[in-house]
């Protein structure tokens, strides 16, 4: 790795031995490997260049290196894209956080993360918000007699208040679900949700032990909700929701 011009950062272990992995790299150069430091393990490959594109293979590449090293070690995830220019610059900015990170390492050990989407089914969410809320009942009969410019305009006044159903209408089916799951998990954390029918994107800290409890409410909130929701169930994988780990090179 020494003619390599810099190095790639996946994230850290608690495995403070030299172990090369055979996995892809991220920008496919060279391999991956665990370098000792200081008593954890730096997960790193060679690569050129600062900036790395974070296109589908690389993202892909730095997750994969992940997951397999969560089958045998501690991870604590590092965000996409974090390059230092140098062997030097690795161990200097490493060295600056390594109470931190041996840290994170022990409240980590032993856990992972799992995450539970949220989706509308798109027949219902549309029937049920036009035929139970009374401001949009009461607002389509008066402006179905409508014929112009006007009626224009009140259609889209009328999508307006159907979007603003919808949105308050998932924040409190994502406030349910939420707790009916919460008591198989050790923490969770809302994300972003992306189009119109996720309303509930949710990572979850779980232990091996409380895996199986967490498997079992999922499914008891999916059945509850079948014709309503649908529900994708994703991992295990690295706690990186849970790192809050940013580190200068």
């Amino acid at each position: 790795m020494a003619t390599s011009t810099g190095y790639y950062l996946y994230g850290f272990t608690d495995c403070g031995s030299l172990r090369d992995l055979k996995s892809d790299a991220v920008a496919g150069n060279g391999h991956v490997q665990n370098i000792p430091f200081q008593g954890i393990g730096i997960l790193c490959s060679p690569v050129n260049g600062k900036q790395l594109r974070p296109n589908r293979s690389n993202l892909l590449a730095h997750q994969k290196v992940l997951e397999t090293w969560m089958g045998e070690f501690t991870i604590l995830p590092v965000r996409f894209g974090v390059v230092a220019q140098s062997k030097g610059h690795l161990n200097s900015g490493v060295r600056a956080s390594i109470p931190f990170i041996r840290s994170k390492l022990n409240i980590l050990r032993g856990k992972k993360e799992l995450v539970i989407k949220a989706f509308w089914e798109k027949d219902y969410l549309y029937d049920h918000i036009t035929s139970t809320k009374k401001e949009i009942i009461v607002f389509k009969k008066n402006i179905e007699k409508m014929k112009g410019s006007n009626y224009h305009y009140k259609l889209i006044e009328l999508g307006q208040l159907v979007e603003r159903a919808v949105i308050k209408e998932g924040e409190k089916e994502a406030e349910k679900i939420i707790e009916e799951l919460t008591p198989g998990t050790l923490n969770t954390k809302k994300c972003k949700v992306a189009g119109d029918l996720m309303f509930l994107n949710l990572s979850a800290l779980v232990d091996d032990k409380m895996e199986p409890k967490l498997d079992v409410l999922v499914n008891k909130a999916a059945e509850k909700r079948m014709g309503k929701v649908q529900f994708k169930y994703v991992g295990p994988s690295p706690p990186a929701s849970f790192t809050d780990l940013h580190i200068k090179l």
